[in-house]
């Protein structure tokens, strides 16, 4: 779960087309979208350093101080600290276990939020079913323009049914 969760936001590197401003928006506030999506590619590729590294301090720079995290089925984890623990207690992948991330949406909202919505596929054979299993889940990240930079300011993940091979 830790595995998808930090998965899922390293799929913020994949982010390379732009996005233009509505012309019938009535803000006057001109939005630099391509600014806005390289930053979130900066923080998902800072999100997948820190996983491949398995360094704390460094995932702890992606997260808001008052951020949140949503797993379906456990209680929501509040603040960066929190979050960074519970992820690194997760259960590593299964062995030659893959994760495919597949984005649906990335939009941004406006100079101070943006949010990237996907499906994770992780893929990894069973010995006990001598089979490949296939399992998805649902992702939305809400990314906030904080002190720090841009962060993850709330996380959900959702898994989906487990898929037939």
């Amino acid at each position: 779960m830790k595995s998808r969760f930090l998965a899922s936001l390293a799929v913020l590197t994949q982010v390379i087309s732009c996005q233009t401003q509505n012309p019938h928006d009535t803000n006057t506030e001109r939005i630099d979208t391509a600014r806005i999506l390289a930053s979130i590619d900066s923080l998902g590729a800072v999100v997948q350093k820190a996983h491949d590294t398995k360094d704390s301090n460094l995932l702890a720079t992606t997260w808001a101080k008052n951020g949140a995290l949503i797993i379906a089925g456990s209680p929501p984890v509040y603040g960066r600290d929190s979050i960074v623990t519970k992820l690194r207690n997760m259960p590593s992948l299964p062995e030659g276990g893959s994760i495919k991330m597949n984005i649906v949406e990335v939009q941004v909202i406006n100079s101070q939020w943006a949010y990237v919505f996907g499906i994770d596929s992780l893929r990894y054979f069973s010995p006990s079913k001598k089979d490949t299993v296939n399992e998805t889940s649902t992702f939305f990240v809400l990314v906030r323009k904080t002190s720090e930079g841009w962060q993850t300011y709330r996380e959900t993940l959702s898994p989906n049914q487990r898929l037939c091979p």
